[in-house]
């Protein structure tokens, strides 16, 4: 029984153990393992399915992503809040608070659906906008008593007359 050097050569080749193949080990059907799928460390690959070592799930659902309108109601509740405690720019709290407060309400709907969050985010919208619509509206109703009112508008116009002087 004398084995030639070239059969046992390609029958190293196809050997499922043999360290030099650099296309790595062969499985029980005679395929290598494939380097275009990588699998993150903590999965386990069973029957073409990716499930976490950790927690069992499957790894391939893709993450939720925080809903757009969410995002939009928090900027439109802190720029309502920044326009209400510069009293300046009261009208545009007001404004800005009905938006935040709508786009919260929209948020917290879109917040619900499958591969989305953000209903904590649309409800911070929908907080701020809500503080800043009332103070909007008191700083509002403040400012035109305060300019009706004869007792507090007569001092202010003194003071007005000491700096600048009429004529």
């Amino acid at each position: 029984m004398t084995h030639s050097r070239s059969s046992h050569s390609s029958d190293r080749s196809n050997d499922p153990r043999n360290p030099q193949d650099p296309r790595g080990p062969q499985d029980a059907q005679g395929s290598r393992g494939s380097h275009d799928t990588e699998q993150r460390p903590d999965e386990v690959d069973r029957g073409g399915e990716h499930t976490s070592w950790t927690t069992g799930t499957p790894t391939s659902v893709a993450p939720a992503k925080t809903s757009p309108v969410a995002v939009f109601a928090l900027v439109f509740g802190l720029l309502a809040l920044f326009c209400a405690l510069t009293a300046v720019l009261l009208p545009l709290a007001i404004v800005f608070g009905i938006v935040a407060i709508v786009l919260g309400i929209i948020g917290r709907k879109k917040g619900t659906q499958a591969q989305r969050t953000g209903k904590g985010v649309a409800m911070g919208g929908l907080i701020l906008g809500a503080i800043a619509l009332v103070l909007g509206i008191l700083g509002a109703i403040a400012l035109v008593m305060g300019m009706t009112n004869p007792d507090i508008m007569g001092p202010v116009q003194e003071q007005m007359n000491n700096v600048m002087p009429p004529g």
